[in-house]
């Protein structure tokens, strides 16, 4: 134990010694140089700022403060199938102060409430923002106008502490043209920054609201920047040799610009689609390419100025708005409606697929369904007598359905829509598309007093009663079809690309699911739908195309019951006139386009939908195709070979992707983001969520298709045309 505790005295005596503390001499005068040098650079910089250079500083430092200013990412324009800007950008002149310069003037108040002409309450915000003796910038106008800007520069020397900041303001170079498409943007309020802080939102910035400015609202956008400026007193930007003094080489980050959304739509075509319903007071109109679901023109009326909402928009116009009984900004192409009798082709499908029926039997209509103690009536008070499903189809005849439809059951009725995309939100992401309503037995348990009652498959059979659908969920369904049988996402954009012209991506067609239906029942349909248009007892006969096989259904949706009298369109209270649908689709040797009208109240579909329907498509393939010497030589000649070869070369425009996952509330849809779900979406008025399909069959009836038990039910005067 004794050698162990002598060794660190040892060590202690050899460091003691003179020659052992030499051997680290060496090492104390080379720490002592590095740390000299450092020390010695501190002293003569210090000497060089508080010394040599010192009053040059104290007059920089006292002069001049660093403002740091944010800076707008140009924001992606929105461009049509044919390369037209959409939507786009302009500059706009917003005003700004910093109050610790601005009050060393006591009028800079009254002269700058006369400049910009503020009101009262501008004045009032302006005055509480200077008391509470905040350092923050302040944005005293935005947009103003260039007289007032020049105004601005020519008194800028009594204004301290006033400077203009160029930014960026939506413009939208054809005004109300597809203004629900589109959209508008406007400022953050003040709760809603709390919850988009986290992106990168500030006090002032404008955020998409409604259409595509909002569904795809984190592509266009972009990124913002931020410049850090030295201002002297009078609120003047320094010279760079003095911000490069102050700031060094941090003084501004870029923004980096949104990317652009290239669409499906066609503005020709959508100024078309305005024209025609020029006279109808309020609707929602879709056409779309059946062969991948391409939207081509979206239309809802009566509509709104983007340009107005995105910027001033005045009192007036505000007050217009808010008490128009037929709400402009509601989108009503994707809002879901009683789609009266363009319903019954699920009804037809779903009879002919369950065996229930060939397309040549008959079932006699004398112009009623008598339902237990309630009675149901056709359009046609006089009866179609003994109708089989092409006549049925074509004339609109209530009766035919309200048999099929009694032998189907509701819940069978209504597994067929849902193979149509119909009771599920169409994928559109944006406007709050609506799912519509698919009653079922369990719908109508849950929500409709006393529960189900048999009755209510008598109006569902024709679209009536619970049933709601929309322009876009009707252009899709017959789409698929026409079409072979698949049924397809809409699609709206087909791409996007970065400021350069870069491609980004590209947006495939989607498929949602194959119709599990046979080509000849689809085929005995389809042929029902001709005769709609070209037989002399159809309903849209007068309204044909001479050069072209148009096939379709018209619809005309009761809105309130009128009892046993039926009064023409005039002699009814506006609110009261029913609703006029048609869907179209061209040409049926190689469907092309899809045309779903819906009149609001607009009377009746073979009358009223229906030549809307017709002047779209035959100013398509006229004028934007560009087909009219090949049709006008069809008519003048008889000879459609020119045409007929048109129709042939036309081929599917783009490749698709099988998606079969249903586009539910809780799924993102395709260019949904979560900042999308931050946003509030004051146009979501839907319906309500998509509903399950019911599997349950209620109990038949064979023996004459009609149950003892009573219906309460206000007597249907039936859909007609």
């Amino acid at each position: 134990m004794a050698a162990p505790s002598q060794q660190p005295t040892e060590k202690l005596q050899r460091v003691g010694t003179r020659t052992d503390v030499r051997e680290y001499d060496g090492r104390l005068r080379l720490l002592a140089i590095l740390f000299l040098f450092p020390l010695v650079g501190l002293v003569v910089q210090l000497y060089r700022l508080q010394v040599a250079q010192g009053e040059y500083y104290h007059q920089v430092s006292s002069e001049n403060f660093v403002r740091e200013v944010n800076l707008a990412p140009d924001r992606g324009m929105i461009i049509d199938v044919r390369g037209r800007v959409v939507a786009e950008n302009r500059p706009s002149f917003d005003v700004y102060l910093t109050p610790a310069v601005f009050r060393l003037r006591d009028d800079a108040v009254s002269e700058l409430k006369r400049v910009l002409h503020m009101s009262p309450e501008d004045e009032r915000r302006l005055q509480a923002h200077l008391d509470a003796r905040s350092r923050a910038d302040y944005v005293a106008a935005r947009d103003i106008t260039r007289d007032q800007l020049a105004m601005l520069e020519s008194v800028r020397a009594e204004l301290p502490g006033v400077y203009v900041v160029v930014s960026q303001r939506r413009h939208y170079p054809y005004d109300a043209l597809a203004a629900h498409l589109l959209g508008f943007m406007n400022e953050i309020q003040g709760p809603e920054l709390d919850n988009l802080q986290e992106f990168g939102y500030l006090r002032g910035d404008f955020v998409g609201r409604t259409g595509l400015e909002r569904a795809y609202e984190p592509i266009l956008r972009g990124a913002p920047g931020i410049e850090r400026q030295v201002v002297n007193v009078s609120g003047e930007i320094e010279q760079d040799t003095i911000a490069a003094d102050l700031l060094g080489s941090y003084r501004r980050i870029p923004p980096v610009a949104g990317k652009n959304l290239h669409l499906t739509i066609d503005m020709e075509l959508q100024e078309i689609v305005d024209e025609a319903a020029e006279e109808r007071v309020s609707g929602g109109i879709v056409v779309l390419d059946p062969r991948d679901g391409s939207v081509l023109a979206m239309f809802s009326k009566p509509g709104f100025n983007p340009n107005a909402w995105s910027g001033r928009l005045s009192t007036q116009e505000q007050r217009e708005s808010d008490n128009n009984p037929f709400h402009p900004m509601l989108d009503k192409s994707v809002q879901s409606w009683f789609p009266g009798s363009t319903y019954k082709v699920i009804t037809a499908i779903a009879a002919l697929e369950e065996g229930l029926i060939t397309a040549e039997d008959t079932i006699n209509c004398p112009g009623y369904l008598q339902y237990g103690d309630r009675r149901f009536r056709c359009w046609n008070r006089g009866g179609h007598g003994d109708t089989n499903l092409r006549s049925a189809l074509a004339e609109s005849c209530d009766v035919y359905f309200y048999q099929l439809g009694l032998q189907l059951g509701i819940d069978r009725m209504a597994s067929y829509a849902y193979e149509f995309g119909l009771g599920e939100r169409p994928g559109l992401g944006f406007n709050g598309d609506s799912p519509g309503v698919v009653p079922t037995r369990e719908w109508h348990e849950q929500h409709s007093p006393g529960g189900f009652q048999y009755g209510f498959t008598v109006n569902t059979s024709v679209g009536q009663g619970d049933t709601r659908v929309s322009p876009l969920q009707l252009a899709l369904a017959y789409a698929a079809l026409l079409n072979g049988g698949t049924l397809y996402y809409p699609r709206i954009v087909d791409r996007i690309t970065a400021a350069d012209g870069q491609v980004v991506f590209e947006y495939p067609r989607r498929v949602r699911r194959m119709l599990p239906f046979s080509e000849q029942h689809r085929g005995e349909v389809i042929e029902g739908l001709r005769a709609v248009v070209h037989d002399e007892q159809g309903t849209v006969f007068s309204h044909r195309l001479p050069y072209m096989n148009v096939v379709g259904k018209t619809g005309t949706a009761q809105v309130r019951s009128l009892e046993s009298v039926r009064l023409a369109d005039g002699e009814i209270v506006f609110r009261d006139r029913d609703h006029a649908w048609f869907v179209a689709v061209a040409p049926l040797e190689n469907p092309q386009v899809v045309v779903s009208v819906f009149l609001e109240h607009g009377g009746a579909g073979s009358g009223d939908a229906a030549p809307v329907a017709m002047e779209i498509i035959d100013r398509y393939f006229r004028e934007v195709l560009g087909w009219n010497d090949a049709v006008e030589m069809a008519i003048s000649t008889g000879d459609d070979a020119a045409l007929r070869a048109l129709f042939a070369t036309s081929a599917a425009p783009t490749p698709s992707i099988p998606d079969s996952r249903p586009a539910s509330a809780g799924t993102l849809l395709p260019g949904e983001s979560p900042l999308q779900r931050a946003l509030p979406d004051p146009s979501d008025e839907s319906f309500g969520d998509p509903i399950v399909p019911d599997t349950s069959q209620a109990p038949g009836t064979p023996a004459g298709w009609l149950p003892v038990f009573p219906v309460v039910q206000d007597d249907y005067e039936g859909g007609g045309q």
